[in-house]
């Protein structure tokens, strides 16, 4: 800013105020520095968003893969009393189960997931004429619950579910 003064005539008792810009004097003004900071603020949000479904999706997977676990598990073990006893209660055709699983922490024994576990053994028909195949579908199906006993949370992003399907057949007849 500029204080001119004149001394010609009437206007000499006037003076005249001049605005002159600086030209490239550097800094930012506060409306720049306050879009900056709306632009960053947006930024930091959306990382911190994205860490948490990162999170969640880790949770999942490693939930699933234990219910994988534990339906493999299940599996197995109605595949080796398959072929011990293949008229064993466990093997008739229906619905079997559920039968609570507790997976633990082996270093401090703390309780990881609970699952419900169930299984539904089915009889394989043969397509061809005359012949009959001794073997049966078993479908193993996995569930979530909570402390309560209650079925956990169900949601179609947090779906945990797991079914294992396998046929058992000691060979044609």
């Amino acid at each position: 800013m500029e204080v001119q003064t004149s001394n010609a005539g009437l206007r000499s008792s006037m003076t005249r105020i001049v605005f002159r810009r600086a030209g490239n004097s550097g800094g930012f003004t506060l409306i720049e520095t306050m879009v900056a900071l709306l632009i960053l603020t947006f930024g930091i949000l959306a990382a911190g968003q994205l860490m948490y479904l990162a999170m969640g999706s880790n949770s999942l997977s490693r939930s699933k893969g234990t219910a994988m676990t534990v339906a493999n598990d299940r599996l197995e073990s109605l595949a080796d009393l398959y072929r011990r006893d293949p008229s064993d209660a466990s093997l008739t055709t229906g619905d079997h189960g559920p039968e609570q699983i507790s997976v633990t922490n082996p270093n401090d024994s703390s309780i990881i997931n609970r699952f419900n576990v169930t299984w539904n053994v089915s009889a394989v028909p043969d397509p061809r004429a005359g012949k009959v195949l001794q073997a049966r579908q078993v479908r193993v199906t996995v569930t979530p619950i909570q402390s309560t006993g209650t079925t956990a949370n169900l949601k179609s992003g947090l779906n945990k579910v797991i079914n294992v399907t396998a046929i058992f057949s000691p060979g044609l007849k």
